[in-house]
This record gives structure tokens, C-alpha cells and sequence, in this order.
């Protein structure tokens, strides 16, 4: 059960009855987001660029999103970022592997990668979030750090596209979106206004239909790529 239905939800008595104790809402809070963090982060991958000399840097975030695939997601400036660069994704358990991009849409900003692990999917939500809708955002730095940031949808911009609050650095593009349920709504592309980069003020998202239905056109020519390396 989670934070907030361990949280006694009869005692919120509006007018002359309010029993609420405002620490106790908050600490409820603060658990409901370490749960969130702790449960949403096996789902990433660090994506870095390896030049010829054998360096790597940050390139951005991607996560799985077709178990027993060895498939995930990222955006797609990511992938056609990398140049005459090999795209590196980097494990939890510290391996690291070449990605192959199976699908790239520069339009949408969202490109499908086969890698070398699988996960379990996180539950996804296909209704489109609401604007005041509390948000979380995975994302690796331009340290290639994990970083775990919080904020609500400030907008809807387009059919397939929101913006929200939370705070994302550059490594971010292609990292996923979660609501307070831990369902994934969407996929960082960038700060608003701009293709690439992304700025601490309204991050753009595409909504999870999007990603799906380029998961779902890859999925039907599967034998074309499934037996890539």
C-alpha cells in the first residue's frame, strides 16, 4: 500500500471538522516521491557518445519500453546527435554496449534503440496528464548522474505535446515522465522554444500515445531488425 493510502484520508473533514495535520501530508508527500524514485529508476539507461580515441560524454536519457525486446526509447536529436560518434548505453550494473537506432523520427524527436538488457515495464497511463498535474522526471546530467526532479503540467501545447515545471538539465532529452500513480505519461524532448538543449523552466514532453505508436510501427516489422546483433 502507498503513502498516501497509509495516510488517513477520513481524517480530511472540511469547515468546523478539519483534522488535518499539515506534517503529516507533507511527510506522506516526501515518502510518495522517494517511492517514485526508488521503483521508476531501474527503467533508465545513460546514453553517452564515444568518439574514436575512446572518450565518452553525455548524450541523454532513454528507457525501456518493450519487455524482451531489448528495446527503449530516447529522443530522436539524441540519436542523430551522435554524427560519425558510436551511442554508448550505460547499465546499472556498470556494462556498457553499442545501441542500434531501429527508428527515428526528427519530427516527433523520438527514436527507438535496441540495446543489450530488458526490464519489466512500468504501467503506463494513455490518457493524456492535466494541466496542475503533479509530474516526475528521470534524467542523467551532463555529469551522467541519475537525477530525480518534481514539478506539475504547465501546459498543453500541441496534440501530442505538454510542458511542465519540473527541472531538466541537458541529459535529460529522452528521459521518461511519471505522475504521482508511478505511470508513465510521457518522454522529455527539450526546453521550450527550442529543439535541442533543454532549459530549468517549461520542459517539453510528447505524450505516451506518441511513443507508443512508434513502438507499435517498429513492433510490425520486427523480423526486419529482431535479428540485428
Amino acid at each position: 500500500m502507498d503513502a498516501w493510502n497509509k495516510h488517513n484520508m477520513a481524517s480530511l473533514r472540511f469547515g468546523r471538522d478539519a483534522e488535518l495535520d499539515p506534517y503529516q501530508l507533507a511527510l506522506a508527500q516526501q515518502t510518495n516521491d522517494q517511492n517514485v524514485n526508488e521503483k521508476m529508476c531501474k527503467y533508465m539507461l545513460c546514453l553517452m557518445y564515444k568518439h574514436d580515441d575512446g572518450s565518452l560524454h553525455a548524450a541523454g536519457s532513454a528507457f525501456y519500453v518493450m519487455h524482451g525486446q531489448r528495446l527503449a526509447v530516447t529522443a530522436a536529436h539524441v540519436t542523430s546527435g551522435a554524427g560519425t560518434n558510436q551511442i554508448v548505453a550505460c547499465y546499472a550494473d556498470g556494462r556498457q554496449s553499442d545501441v542500434i537506432t531501429i527508428a527515428e523520427d526528427l519530427v516527433s524527436d523520438i527514436s527507438i534503440i535496441k540495446v543489450d538488457a530488458t526490464c519489466p515495464l512500468p504501467s503506463v497511463r494513455h490518457e493524456a496528464p492535466h494541466v496542475g498535474e503533479t509530474v516526475y522526471v528521470l534524467g542523467f546530467s551532463s555529469s551522467s548522474r541519475l537525477n530525480f526532479t518534481k514539478g506539475m503540467v504547465t501546459s498543453m501545447e500541441q496534440a501530442a505535446i505538454f510542458t511542465i515545471s519540473a527541472y531538466a538539465d541537458n541529459g535529460f532529452s529522452g528521459g521518461p515522465v511519471f505522475n504521482l500513480h508511478m505511470e508513465l505519461v510521457g518522454m522529455v524532448l527539450g526546453g521550450a522554444g527550442f529543439v535541442q538543449g533543454i532549459t530549468n523552466q517549461q520542459v517539453r514532453c510528447v505524450k505516451v500515445a506518441k511513443v507508443e505508436g512508434m513502438v507499435s510501427g517498429v513492433m510490425a516489422v520486427a523480423p526486419t531488425w529482431s535479428s540485428w546483433p
